[in-house]
């Protein structure tokens, strides 16, 4: 959450009127949802009023989303965001939400099929792609930096064994092809942890899987790591289509690289 935010909504409050409900990715950020730089306080209302302060957008609206204590509920939130959120950063928020317990699937579902007007698409798109047990952003752009190529979608957070033994839990897995990536964000790691690291990717490949590790660095080149991993599927059986980098995906992966 933004250090300050607190403190610009509460600043805020004063400048708005008193049906105003904070929406969007205000709302998001408050529910401890990260989504990314600094935005302006977003705020909705029934009344005509208007603000100008500075880093504050006051929005009417013919009816206010469901709410307490002045802030819109998250799924509401969630679908408002659409406003200022692409597709990747609005499924990341959906993770992040069912991660933390507050929305349920068919909440996002829900709200989703009701969203009119502009963004409603978008929304509806983002429904369809959000998962449960994702753990992390990197998590989820990795996942759709896949997806939105055409490649197979993998399971979030597996718990996989050999035989009677549970080895542990895996970030993402393209199971039809025992392949299992792992996100590693960690620049300095402890050779203690180093080395169980090493154990456990002996456990996996003892039990006939493979592993890709992904680093900040390897996510940062996108395009060099969906080949890698369509290389690795082929390798392990995969024959359907190779990897497709349309403009939306070049939009999403690379040019925010």
């Amino acid at each position: 959450m933004d250090p300050d935010l607190l403190d610009r909504c509460a600043r805020a409050r004063f400048h708005l009127p008193a049906d105003a409900v904070l929406v969007g990715v205000t709302a998001l950020q408050l529910y401890g949802v990260d989504v990314g730089d600094r935005r302006p306080v977003r705020a909705s209302t029934l009344t005509r009023a208007q603000t100008r302060r500075h880093g504050v957008r006051l929005s009417r609206v013919r009816s206010l989303p469901p709410h307490r204590d002045g802030l819109a509920r998250p799924a509401a939130a969630w679908c408002q965001a659409a406003a200022d959120l692409d597709l990747v950063e609005l499924v990341a928020a959906g993770d992040a939400l069912l991660k933390a317990g507050l929305v349920t699937l068919p909440d996002l579902q829900a709200v989703a099929a009701r969203a009119g007007g502009r963004g409603c698409r978008l929304v509806r798109r983002a429904a369809g792609l959000v998962r449960e047990r994702v753990d992390s952003i990197p998590e989820t752009r990795l996942r759709l930096c896949l997806v939105l190529a055409g490649l197979p979608e993998p399971r979030c957070n597996v718990v996989l064994g050999h035989g009677d033994r549970v080895i542990g839990r895996v970030d993402l897995l393209v199971e039809e092809f025992g392949l299992i990536l792992e996100y590693d964000g960690g620049q300095h790691r402890e050779r203690g942890q180093w080395n169980n690291d090493l154990d456990r990717d002996d456990a996996f490949s003892d039990a006939d899987f493979s592993t890709i590790r992904v680093t900040r660095d390897r996510l940062r080149r996108p395009r060099e790591l969906v080949r890698k991993i369509h290389a690795r599927l082929v390798e392990r059986g995969y024959r359907g289509p190779a990897p497709t980098f349309t403009p939306e995906w070049v939009a999403h992966f690379e040019r925010r690289v």
